[in-house]
């Protein structure tokens, strides 16, 4: 495999990473009850999480705007 084609998966995967917390963002939302909202909060948490450490390794910065983010 080459050095790009692995680039690009890693990008795929924090693009993906990034889109499905912004659905749990709306599921948080639309929760009607408190524990709906928690596990929600609980994915979305995860997922920043992964977003957060493949933007490392990609040494970029897709944090959603007025996100704090640490040095």
């Amino acid at each position: 495999m080459a050095d790009a084609d692995i680039w690009d998966r890693i990008r795929t995967a924090r693009d993906f990473s990034l889109e499905a917390e912004k659905k749990e963002r709306e599921r948080i939302a639309e929760a009607k009850t408190s524990e709906l909202q928690h596990a929600a909060s609980v994915r979305l948490a995860t997922r920043q999480a992964v977003r957060e450490a493949l933007d490392v390794v990609l040494d970029e910065d897709t944090s959603p705007p007025g996100a704090e983010r640490e040095a």
